[in-house]
């Protein structure tokens, strides 16, 4: 019997990719086998599930929550993320989460040879890396001078789905096919590429995206995660906004400051030694006063230049974190609202049942 035409959901979100890779063995280990950068071309055979929220070793220490984490049976760790929200401290949160799953393997007493690798495969909807053209990221430890000295431990793989989308690639390589997975099958879609459904992993993943395959709880978090992504893409421009607004206010203050000083300084030097080529009384007092003149002026736009600069950074920041906390707890509180058990809540955002109880409706 042939099929109409049928509803799609996006496979970018946290709902479908969790749906997807966090509950379906071998439709992760397809995606890791195809993406990650294994010794010896070795493959991954076998994995189990463990914890998506990476804890501290102390409750005043920050946790954080990744998409998909398993072990296999050697002992390495494998860290999913979908980003749907570019931002510059991306990169610092990847890197914070490889190090801590790293650190935690360590039991108290226990060798550092017992350390097993801790892979991080991270997909990104935006231009993470505008000056390469490649969509492909594959980052390690190496030596600066001799990049065949490697430090073993490490290893992050940033995947940009924006850019390959933009070139159009058709590939039927496992990778490439993925990456078609994430860029063609949207809401929109109603009839999947028949090369994606010849493929048995691809089809399958294809199948999980059906709406009809979604309880109403699922689909209230798919839509909400949605509004969520807006949120905190707002958050973001809020963030750039106040950034710019802070650092050229403090950038002027600052950029006076250090003008002022570089100024005198400059002036100092450049009017006594006019001073001395035209007469040390006349000279000294009209070098000073045009080295003066010049030097506050270099001196200040330098400073301001350099103050609107870090304060724009830190603006940016602390946009993007308040926008990204905010998010998550509204998400929350509107499903405990909806009349969500803490359980299903805890599970469909990865936190532990006793901080959902904690927080206020």
């Amino acid at each position: 019997m042939i099929r109409g035409p049928i509803k799609y959901y996006s496979p970018i979100t946290d709902v479908t990719f969790r749906k997807i890779f966090g509950q379906n063995i071998d439709l992760a280990t397809s995606l890791l086998n195809a993406f990650l950068p294994l010794e010896g071309g070795r493959t991954i055979t076998s994995f189990h599930y463990i914890s998506a929220e990476l804890m501290p070793e102390t409750p005043a220490r920050k946790n954080s929550i990744v998409d998909v984490c398993c072990k296999d049976s050697s002992g390495s760790q494998f860290l999913v993320e979908m980003q749907l929200n570019w931002a510059e401290s991306f990169y610092q949160r990847v890197l914070f989460n490889t190090s801590k799953a790293y650190v935690n393997q360590l039991q108290k007493g226990g060798t550092y040879d017992l350390l097993q690798p801790v892979y991080s495969l991270n997909f990104v909807n935006g231009n993470s890396h505008p000056d390469i053209e490649e969509w492909y990221h594959p980052y390690r430890i190496v030596h600066e001078y001799h990049t065949d000295r490697v430090l073993e431990g490490l290893k992050i793989v940033f995947v940009e789905i924006e850019k390959f989308q933009k070139l159009q690639e058709k590939g039927s390589s496992k990778r490439d096919l993925w990456m078609r997975f994430f860029t063609e099958m949207q809401e929109e879609t109603r009839f999947p590429p028949p090369d994606l459904l010849a493929d048995h992993d691809i089809a399958k993943a294809i199948g999980l995206l059906e709406a009809i395959n979604y309880s109403d709880a699922e689909r209230y978090i798919y839509d909400k995660y949605w509004d969520a992504v807006s949120v905190e893409a707002t958050w973001i421009k809020v963030g750039r906004r106040e950034g710019v607004k802070q650092g050229i206010e403090e950038g002027k203050e600052l950029g006076l400051r250090k003008g002022m000083k570089e100024g005198m300084k400059e002036g100092l030097k450049k009017g006594m030694k006019e001073g001395l080529e035209k007469g040390m009384e006349k000279g000294m007092e009209k070098g000073m006063e045009k080295g003066m003149e010049k030097g506050m002026e270099k001196g200040m736009k330098k400073g301001m230049k350099k103050g609107m600069k870090e304060e724009i950074e830190k603006g940016i920041e602390k946009g993007i974190e308040k926008g990204r906390i905010e998010e998550r707890q509204m998400l929350i509180r509107n499903m405990l609202a909806n009349g969500m058990a803490p359980a299903v809540v805890a599970k469909i955002v990865g936190m532990d049942e006793e901080k959902i109880l904690t927080m206020e409706v």
